[in-house]
């Protein structure tokens, strides 16, 4: 992509659409030596009840610290773990989050192991974190039609379909991400790749 037109540094850039959370951190990061809820809440144009959440997940997980105030409102913050450009996955309770690392695990196997079939997708996602078939046999359908796997080898009896990721098609670090509503949004593009009109029920 040319041109440097108001980029940010790369160091505080995430490619694509950025949530809340990321929006967020990035936040954090700019003001990272002291800031307040409210400071971020403004940086970020996230709503406060938002910010006030995941500042509480990211201190109780050792991300920032408290060195001033009482009320939370008040309170001055710090950033104590930097971890980098992407926003921490937490739960409320500060512990590294699984949420979206099955799907994480099956793109990064695609671009690693080539040739697969659902079966083997779903094995090695589940190193990282419990994939079922469906899971995996549902999301190569999905990036099938987005066109980022051929399929080598149609599903017939006695043999499983069979899948490889397509020529040039590995966009990024980020999965592309099967939305409800019908289509693939790519993170790393930052765009909608496909769209279906009319999902049906297999799809979902």
């Amino acid at each position: 992509m040319a041109g440097g037109r108001g980029r940010k540094k790369i160091d505080l850039e995430m490619h694509g659409v950025k949530g809340n959370r990321q929006r967020i951190w990035e936040a954090i990061r700019v003001g990272a030596v002291g800031f307040r809820a409210y400071d971020i809440s403004r940086r970020a144009s996230v709503d406060d009840t938002t910010v006030r959440s995941y500042l509480q997940s990211l201190i109780k997980g050792e991300y920032i610290e408290v060195i001033d105030g009482a009320k939370f409102e008040e309170q001055t913050l710090r950033l104590i773990k930097d971890i980098g450009a992407e926003a921490p996955a937490v739960t409320r309770d500060g512990k590294p989050s699984t949420a979206g690392k099955g799907t994480e695990a099956m793109w990064r196997s695609l671009r690693i192991l080539g040739e697969l079939d659902a079966d083997e997708l779903a094995a090695q996602a589940s190193i990282v974190v419990p994939t079922t078939t469906w899971t995996a046999r549902s999301y190569l359908k999905w990036l099938k039609r987005a066109g980022y796997v051929v399929e080598v080898q149609a599903s017939k009896p006695g043999k499983k379909a069979r899948y490889r990721l397509a020529p040039g098609k590995y966009t990024g670090p980020r999965p592309p991400m099967i939305q409800r509503i019908g289509q693939v949004f790519d993170p790393n593009l930052g765009e909608v790749v496909f769209r279906q009109a009319e999902p049906t029920e297999d799809d979902l």
